[in-house]
């Protein structure tokens, strides 16, 4: 399979040259890469006897004196250059990404980005040099021709690698196939929004394109397909992986297409470059996701307590004074609520610091339980927690701690056999200009206050 798939697209790029041995968009790089990625070495004798084959095809088609040895030697060499460039970044990134992964990155998108454009410039510039060694290839510039050879790899790779690594996928079935970096589709379906923003972005590119082909190739016209690179984007941010895909392979198709049917010249840079920065963005946007979720993991970490869940200490400090000044300036009162466990240093001694960790968590979902919407509990210190209750005066702030003390009550904690309890200290600000830690040292002194008078009541 993977055999007839190079060797099609090998015919295809041949119809696609714009200069000599020059593609505009070369999709055996692609195929290569893709196949030596998802399986890999067992990928290579199907990847060189199709060099060999395709580079048999097409000089014997394009040559009436065939000269068999040269022929010979030439496949022989490109077959070894070809899949030997493309090995050393498909096995670097076979190495270097996750066997599952299970979102698309960054770091994943970097990689292929830049394994690819090394993988396509070896093949460039040591399949030029090799071949013109060969006598196969007389070039009188040898850079200009890697040039052009290196940009059509590299187009093809970062437009069809992807989608063709899920072909190989479909074809050999998931065994033994490595997944391509997080460029899985996933479920899917056509919704009707992405089908009108796709339909918009192959309207607007085949109308630069016909309007080119019409006003006598105007190069200013090329220039404009960086607006289906925005709509692109579009379909990027609010769209599935797959539209996105089904997007980047549309644009690149339609590029293509236009330019097999006149001879764009110069002017086949243009058009990669569009179809490579389309590629580009369109990975980079569709890692956005991730990046999201990971700040999102690191504020979680920074403005949480990793074990019960509260807020960090400064965080709770930061938010807190923060409101406690916006609630006074306003002549709202808020309230602060000091709590800890009673006999933590007990349950650690008979059930170890997971039994004291236990009840440190079980005591801040409780509190949660019962606290509203704006009220938040941070943890201050290892067994100290306090909560804020911005708008409640003495009073309300005594019935949620009522309420707490309620939830403390219900049945116990399965693993301790027992229940969890606390002291509280309530201290209130209205109408006055006290500070965060003038309320924290308030609510502090009233809850050791409730201490002392237990144990003398005890």
């Amino acid at each position: 399979m993977l055999l007839l798939l190079w060797l099609g697209s090998f015919l295809l790029a041949a119809a696609l040259e714009h200069a000599p041995h020059a593609s505009l968009w070369f999709p055996p790089a692609a195929v290569t890469f893709a196949g030596l990625y998802s399986v890999g070495w067992r990928a290579a004798p199907a990847v060189f006897v199709a060099c060999v084959l395709g580079t048999y095809l097409t000089e014997s088609a394009n040559q009436d004196d065939l000269r068999l040895g040269v022929l010979a030697s030439s496949s022989l060499v490109f077959a070894l250059i070809h899949t030997g460039a493309y090995a050393l970044p498909a096995m670097m990134l076979r190495r270097l990404a996750p066997s599952a992964p299970t979102e698309l990155t960054l770091r994943a998108v970097s990689q292929f980005l830049l394994l690819g454009a090394l993988g396509a410039l070896l093949a460039a510039v040591l399949g030029a040099v090799g071949l013109n060694q060969t006598d196969l290839l007389e070039a009188p510039d040898l850079f200009e021709l890697a040039s052009a050879w290196w940009i059509g790899d590299y187009a093809a790779l970062v437009t069809l690698a992807p989608v063709l690594a899920l072909v190989i996928r479909w074809m050999g079935g998931t065994a033994g196939v490595r997944r391509f970096p997080a460029f899985e589709w996933g479920p899917w379906r056509l919704r009707k929004s992405a089908a009108g923003k796709l339909g918009l972005l192959f309207a607007t590119t085949l109308a630069i394109l016909v309007a080119y082909l019409e006003f006598s190739n105007s190069r200013a016209l090329l220039v404009m397909l960086v607006l289906p690179v925005v709509l692109q984007l579009w379909v990027v941010h609010t769209e599935s992986r797959a539209s996105a895909q089904l997007g980047l392979l549309g644009f690149s198709l339609l590029t293509v297409g236009a330019a097999a049917t006149v001879n764009v010249g110069n002017d086949a840079l243009i058009l990669q470059f569009a179809v490579i920065s389309l590629a580009a963005n369109s990975y980079l946007g569709l890692a956005v996701p991730a990046l999201y979720a990971a700040n999102q993991r690191l504020r979680e970490q920074v403005s949480h307590d990793g074990l019960t869940g509260a807020l960090s200490r400064s965080w709770f400090e930061d938010r807190a004074a923060t409101e406690l000044a916006s609630l006074l300036a306003q002549g709202r009162p808020a309230s602060i609520v000091m709590l800890d466990v009673d006999g933590l240093k007990e349950l650690n001694d008979t059930h170890g610091h997971a039994g004291g960790d236990v009840a440190l968590c079980e005591l801040v979902q409780r509190c949660k339980e019962r606290l509203g919407r704006e009220d938040f509990i941070g943890r201050l210190s290892g067994d100290e927690f306090a909560i804020f209750l911005p708008g409640s005066d003495e009073a309300k702030a005594g019935g949620i701690v009522r309420a707490i003390q309620d939830q403390l009550l219900a049945p116990p904690v399965a693993s301790l056999g027992r229940q969890v309890s606390a002291s509280f200290g309530i201290a209130t600000a209205a109408g006055n200009a006290a500070t965060l830690s003038q309320l924290l040292q308030a609510a502090d002194q009233a809850m050791y206050a409730q201490k002392r008078a237990r144990r003398l009541a005890s």
